[in-house]
């Protein structure tokens, strides 16, 4: 072994400073796991290479430049054990319509009349089969050295999705809403992310505070990342990928065990939990009626201390 470090150690430094090769770059991208940001217990934890290397303060500034199509879903038939080594679920879903094609066990045909969609079938009144929604980010304070530009990915839970908002603070899918309805892109503002403190800082909450087109070198960085693979990856539910101590956001909620799945017909299809918050909720802004959003975030520069 001490012969093969060497001769790394002992070559010609006019060799070492070169560009990986086609196949070196092509190994690299299919084994390099995409950095994440994962929001739990309030802080924001940082993930590179399937290790915890650090916490970033809340409230967090992010420009999202990737978001999931459809609101994803995953499956455990066991509860979760702080002991046991973290497990893909038995379950998912990429679309939230149907399990996905790599399923040897399906729970049910479609997830709509899923037995694993009924309330009471997790924990008290829950549904044992969870809603998340993933998307990429950067961080427009990381604009130097070797971070400037790099695609996180973050996984939303169920309560960080769904909601009304208030005082200019939304769950993700009224957030989207209330940007598109106020004339702008979702990655042409900076987003800032907080925690719900009414939710003991289990949920994340999502403002606009800034346009990226007020920083020409973000604006470069944003337009890159947005079309690029680490972003379009950063989406996509990949359950192979589990990092060290870490296991699905949502298992941990799980806590009954769930019974071997039988098929059968439920008389009402399921809502998802933002019908049960309101029906227009994800269909018109929750806080503002449709104006400029340049004067929109002059109005809010005066209330960030409001509860």
């Amino acid at each position: 072994m001490s012969n093969e470090v060497s001769i790394f150690k002992n070559r010609d430094l006019a060799v070492v400073k070169k560009a990986p090769s086609a196949l070196t770059q092509a190994l690299m991208k299919n084994t390099t796991r995409i950095p994440r940001i994962s929001p739990r217990n309030g802080m924001f934890k940082r993930i590179v290479g399937g290790d915890d290397v650090g916490k970033l303060k809340s409230p967090l500034r992010v420009v999202i430049v990737g978001v999931a199509p459809s609101v994803q879903r995953t499956f455990y038939i066991k509860s979760y054990d702080v002991n046991a080594e973290p497990t893909s679920p038995d379950c998912w879903t990429n679309d939230g319509q149907k399990p996905d094609a790599s399923i040897k066990a399906p729970q049910g045909k479609n997830c709509e009349t899923c037995p694993q969609n009924v309330k009471g079938s997790g924990q008290g009144d829950t549904r044992a089969c969870r809603f998340k929604r993933r998307i990429a980010v950067v961080l427009p304070d990381d604009m130097e050295g070797n971070a400037s530009g790099q695609v996180y990915q973050m996984e939303l839970a169920s309560k960080s999705i769904f909601g009304k908002g208030s005082n200019h603070l939304h769950p993700f899918n009224a957030y989207i809403d209330y940007v598109i309805a106020n004339g702008e892109d979702i990655d042409g503002v900076i987003t800032e992310l907080s925690f719900n403190e009414d939710n003991d800082n289990q949920s994340v909450l999502f403002k606009a505070v800034d346009f990226v087109a007020s920083h020409p070198a973000l604006a470069d960085v944003v337009a890159e990342a947005v079309s690029s693979p680490e972003a379009q990856k950063a989406v996509v539910l990949n359950v192979a990928a589990i990092d060290k101590g870490e296991t699905d956001d949502e298992q941990f909620e799980t806590a009954k065990p769930a019974a071997k799945p039988v098929e059968k017909e439920v008389g009402k299809p399921v809502a998802e939990p933002a019908k049960r918050a309101s029906k227009k909720a994800a269909a018109e802004p929750t806080e503002a009626p449709k104006k400029d959003l340049a004067d929109v975030l002059s109005a809010w520069s005066g209330d960030d201390d409001e509860d």
